[in-house]
């Protein structure tokens, strides 16, 4: 892991965890200590234990989640906030309870407008609209690769909201609870906006589309054949394409197999390439049409950086 800062605690995998498809070093985002853990939740009112959250109808999926900072360091002027380089992103198997079952044993009472995910590290909470809280994809997690989910990465319970950067995604969750006004806490209308140059403000909600080469590296000395290999993803829709830029020329992708709808999809491509340095660079495109951009819209907190990732490798 690549410690971005110690205290708290916020990493980046390894270039070489981004090899296998579960990444082995889930990234780290803290923004305070690791907090006493409760092994109970509140929900609209009523407690569940661990264990009964382990007794009701449980759904696993892979799941991909980026910072929303992820890039941050790559912007001019570099804005404040954690430096993240690209690595703020990692994909795992999670496993709990969908959210919509536990609203059926606690319903919210009516003129609840959202909902507010209260997370154990101090003041940490999140809201969603109550209407998207339906979503039978939203999970309250338990295990993570088939393992019980660890403090590290919010165990014992965190809530997973597939499509959006994993701000939403409040870890250590202790308290789901109902509110009839729209929320207005730190983390919601305060951090986490998109504050461009010049226009109006806006929450940062739903993953851009992006594709992330992770081999060959930048300074990497290769030698024969060139399979360049990376990862894409998108909030808003599946990928759809993927195109690998060489030395300015395209050249053919091969996508893998599909991981489910909210898994990144890997993509290789082969090239024969002379001896001497070579650049190349991959751009995602999503089935809404989205595409991702040479250079994203600079913003004063650095969130949505999905620019185009140039590598520069040598072929000896």
């Amino acid at each position: 892991m690549n410690v971005v800062t110690q205290s708290p605690l916020n990493a980046e995998p390894s270039w070489e965890d981004f090899r296998e498809p579960i990444t082995p070093h889930f990234f780290n985002r803290n923004h305070y200590e690791f907090p006493l853990i409760a092994d109970e939740l509140q929900v609209c009112g009523r407690v569940f234990s661990l264990e009964q959250l382990r007794n009701l109808p449980v759904l696993r999926h892979e799941v991909t989640l980026e910072c929303a900072g992820n890039g941050r360091l790559f912007m001019d002027p570099l804005p404040p906030g954690t430096a993240w380089g690209w690595r703020g992103v990692s994909n795992a198997a999670w496993t709990g309870v969908p959210l919509p079952e536990l609203l059926k044993l606690a319903p919210p009472p009516e003129g609840t407008v959202e909902l507010v995910f209260q997370g154990g590290d101090v003041e940490y909470a999140r809201s969603l609209p109550l209407q998207d809280c339906y979503d039978p994809a939203l999970l309250v997690a338990y295990s993570m690769n088939d393992e019980p989910l660890q403090v590290a990465h919010g165990g014992p319970l965190r809530l997973i909201v597939p499509r959006y950067y994993a701000m939403a995604s409040v870890k250590w969750l202790t308290e789901i609870r109902p509110t009839s006004t729209p929320f207005e806490g730190y983390y919601q209308v305060e951090d986490y906006q998109f504050k461009p140059v010049s226009g109006p403000a806006r929450p940062v909600s739903t993953m851009l589309t992006r594709a992330m080469i992770v081999s060959p590296q930048d300074e990497e000395s290769v030698s024969g054949a060139v399979i360049v290999r990376g990862w894409a993803w998108s909030g808003f829709a599946p990928v759809s394409s993927v195109r690998v830029v060489v030395d300015g020329s395209e050249i053919p992708v091969e996508l893998a197999e599909d991981r489910g709808p909210f898994a990144w999809r890997g993509f290789s491509a082969r090239v024969e390439l002379a001896k001497g340095e070579h650049e190349a660079y991959a751009i995602s495109r999503d089935a809404r049409g989205n595409e991702q951009p040479m250079q994203a819209e600079w913003n004063s907190q650095g969130y949505e950086n999905n620019s185009v990732r140039r590598v520069r490798f040598t072929v000896s």
